[in-house]
């Protein structure tokens, strides 16, 4: 049995199909008004140019009234229910229809004497309803997936560029600090770092060498260690500290809150403000290192 196909739920928008029936309004009032479709300008000998015009723009604006309705329902009846294509080219039938009448009885009602043709007057009407509707609905509807499939690709093209922007880039082979003066104060290797201490206006940079803690006390501020080192996975856990989570070993709740333990010993435990709390588990939930997910399903 062949599925059932669904025109789709872009087209069916309170915003696209308002889009449609303008569209419609304005060529139908151009159309009838420039060609005079139907012979209805024999219809009427004695009108004037300016009465026609007039009589032109009512009967567009009564048909626009009907298809604003139509349209409203069927935005209405998509909200809840799939609108098959062949569904949708009954409703549009259905607007042929009714437009057609309205312009089947707008002569009769102005020349009562016309009555008789009414059938034939309908039929040539909906004929010319249903090339008036043609154009601008093909318009409408092509734009429309246009702009679908255009806001698509940017999205796609979008996503991929920002997946490719965030790959982890590779961590520096080293971690220099200069002083105030740009003078090579210190240099490390990224996985000897444990964290920073501000102290004033130093920074105490506690790291490992031949296997046991050394600190080094630079003039700079954690901002400045902070913004400079921001590649290399240091991460701000109070406003005192900065730590490096290469080798943090464990997040642990105490009496006193949330703290870090690092994997070697001898090196004291870092509180985790709540400023930053947020943020720590934040970035833990995206990162891509194994140890940092382990972390963050612990404490989420």
């Amino acid at each position: 049995m062949e599925k059932t196909r669904y025109i789709p739920q872009y087209l069916t928008t309170r915003q696209n199909l308002t889009r449609l029936v303008l569209w419609t309004a304005l060529y139908a009032w151009l159309f009838i008004s420039i060609y005079q479709p139907f012979n209805s300008r024999q219809w009427f000998p004695e009108m004037n140019d300016l009465a026609y015009f007039l009589s032109g723009t009512l009967v567009v604006l009564v048909a626009m009234t009907i298809i604003a309705i139509s349209r409203m329902g069927m935005c209405y009846y998509c909200k809840k229910h799939p609108l098959s294509y062949f569904g949708y080219a009954l409703w549009v039938a259905g607007e042929i229809v009714a437009m057609s009448l309205v312009y089947a009885l707008f002569p009769i009602v102005m020349l009562p004497e016309s009555a008789d043709r009414f059938l034939s007057i309908w039929g040539d009407a909906a004929i010319y309803t249903f090339f008036i509707l043609l154009i601008p609905y093909a318009i409408v509807v092509l734009s429309l997936i246009m702009l679908h499939y255009r806001d698509r690709l940017e999205e796609i093209e979008s996503r991929r560029y920002g997946e490719e922007e965030e790959l982890p880039r590779p961590l520096p082979e080293r971690l220099n600090f200069y002083d105030e003066k740009n003078e090579l104060k210190l240099s490390l290797r990224p996985e000897t770092l444990y964290y920073m201490e501000a102290a004033d206006n130093y920074v105490i940079i506690h790291y490992s060498s031949q296997g046991k803690l050394q600190h080094y006390m630079l003039r700079s501020t954690l901002r400045e260690m902070e913004d400079k080192f921001k590649e290399a996975g240091l991460r701000r856990t109070h406003r005192s500290y900065v730590v490096n989570f290469g080798r943090v070993k464990l997040l642990k709740r105490t009496n006193e809150g949330l703290v870090i333990d690092f994997d070697a010993e001898g090196v004291p435990n870092i509180p985790v403000s709540k400023t930053y709390m947020d943020g720590i588990m934040e970035q833990l939930a995206t990162s891509k290192t194994p140890d940092d997910e382990t972390l963050y399903q612990h404490f989420k």
